[in-house]
């Protein structure tokens, strides 16, 4: 089953990147794109690979904080397309999650003082486990934040922005949940969360390969609920002045 579906993931991967080649949208999504090419080279080795031998956990512990810093990267690419017109909020918002990113990561560091259950492939794993829920954490909560934006403020993006956005959300709210509790439950429960955990990734390209294409880009959308009260020369307004007064900030 494990084998079935990683399998399955290194396929939609690799079809995902052709694809967004193909139709030239690599170029909008330059990091996006860099990840899918990284993760299909990556999943392609794995697959070579047997679980329990030296020279995976090996090939784990170098490539995995690459996969947690093109997560970052991503994430900062897609606050970037949001808010590509307000400079001042884009930029306040990549130090902060920065910021929010190594934060976590102390915090989480802090916390393998206390004792807690230990996985199957031992303490070192464990420290991968705890730093990779941090790092989905503090992304979630970026993504999150950036989603309350586009809910919140009238602020009209492609279609292709929107999708990307809430996809990334969904699949990093999905993969955090399930790393606290590969943490918090018995051992032999871990095969079963990580099937959940490619089960989540897989839904993820399925809606990646579905709804980002060409067309996407030229439809223009706003996220905000169109029952939500008017106000939106008022809530615009807000908007800018708000990014005039970081903008100004930042450049002193």
């Amino acid at each position: 089953m494990a084998r079935t579906l990683d399998l399955l993931i290194l396929a939609g991967t690799a079809i995902l990147s052709v694809r967004l080649f193909a139709t030239g949208l690599y170029r909008r999504y330059r990091v996006f794109f860099s990840y899918l090419i990284f993760e299909t080279l990556r999943l392609g080795v794995v697959a070579c690979l047997k679980p329990t031998s030296g020279v995976y956990q090996k090939f784990f512990v170098l490539t995995e904080p690459l996969e947690w810093l093109l997560f970052v990267l991503v994430a900062l690419e897609i606050f970037a397309l949001v808010l590509q017109d307000y400079r001042g909020l884009a930029t306040v918002g990549r130090w902060a999650l920065i910021t929010a990113v190594l934060v976590a990561l102390v915090a989480s560091g802090v916390s393998l003082m206390a004792p807690s259950q230990l996985t199957i492939q031992g303490h070192l794993m464990r420290y991968y486990y705890v730093a990779e829920r941090a790092v989905y954490f503090s992304l979630v909560a970026f993504l999150l934040s950036i989603l309350g934006l586009l809910m919140q403020y009238p602020i009209t993006l492609s279609r292709n922005i929107i999708v990307h956005s809430m996809v990334f959300s969904v699949y990093f709210l999905g993969n955090t949940v399930l790393y606290l509790l590969i943490s918090m439950l018995p051992k032999d429960t871990i095969p079963s969360i990580t099937n959940a955990l490619d089960a989540v990734t897989l839904a993820a390209l399925g809606a990646w390969l579905l709804l980002l294409n060409p067309v996407g880009e030229l439809s223009k959308l706003r996220l905000r609920p169109q029952w939500m009260p008017g106000r939106e020369e008022e809530l615009v307004s807000q908007l800018n002045n708000l990014n005039a007064a970081l903008l100004r900030a930042t450049r002193k």
